[in-house]
């Protein structure tokens, strides 16, 4: 008797509708993303996380207000749209969108979108959350920053693609053009042991 292959079901991905019911019934609501489909629990963000991403969101919101931009600082979900079918919603450490307020708790708008890189989550960060933010049209630079060793991974979007750029030195410029802000490496870890 040769035996029958056996079909693993998947079950589908997971909605944002389905995820925003998920999050009201947690006690926790920062705690969640949505990236592909799946619930990605958020790790519990070190001093070193924290520091890292204001030494970025501070000088990025003083240098954005003017220009009538908003930076958020790890409390706004983004996606890609309004609809509720869809299967992305990420908290980004720092994110800019320019443009009028909303009373929203998300936007669909980022220009710029930095994560810090924490062990537990740097697969995501690097792999479907890069895919997803690479996807929205109106991004426009992405930095991946991580915390254990001097490195900023800088995606920056032409008419082409995206440009990959790794800044390892002190000296070395984080620059988003599209925002008009330039920042040094050794600004970024300003305050951090590595």
């Amino acid at each position: 008797m040769v035996p029958m292959p056996i079909a693993l079901r998947q079950p589908p991905p997971t909605t944002i509708d389905a995820f925003d019911r998920f999050v009201e019934a947690q006690a926790d609501t920062s705690q969640f993303e949505l990236v592909g489909g799946v619930i990605v629990m958020m790790a519990n963000p070190t001093e070193t996380h924290e520091q890292i991403a204001s030494n970025i969101g501070a000088p990025l919101k003083l240098a954005m207000d003017p220009r009538g931009c908003r930076t958020y600082q790890g409390g706004i979900r983004v996606q890609r749209s309004d609809d509720k079918w869809d299967t992305d919603k990420t908290r980004p450490d720092v994110v800019v969108r320019c443009g009028p307020a909303s009373a929203r708790t998300y936007i669909t708008d980022p220009l710029i979108v930095v994560e810090v890189l924490s062990p537990s989550t740097i697969d995501f960060d690097r792999g479907a959350k890069l895919d997803f933010y690479k996807s929205m049209a109106t991004v426009r630079h992405i930095a991946l920053v991580y915390q254990d060793q001097m490195r900023v991974e800088h995606y920056r979007r032409t008419d082409t693609g995206f440009e990959f750029e790794v800044l390892k030195v002190p000296d070395d410029q984080l620059h988003f053009e599209a925002a008009d802000f330039r920042m040094a490496v050794s600004q970024i870890y300003f305050g951090v042991e590595i």
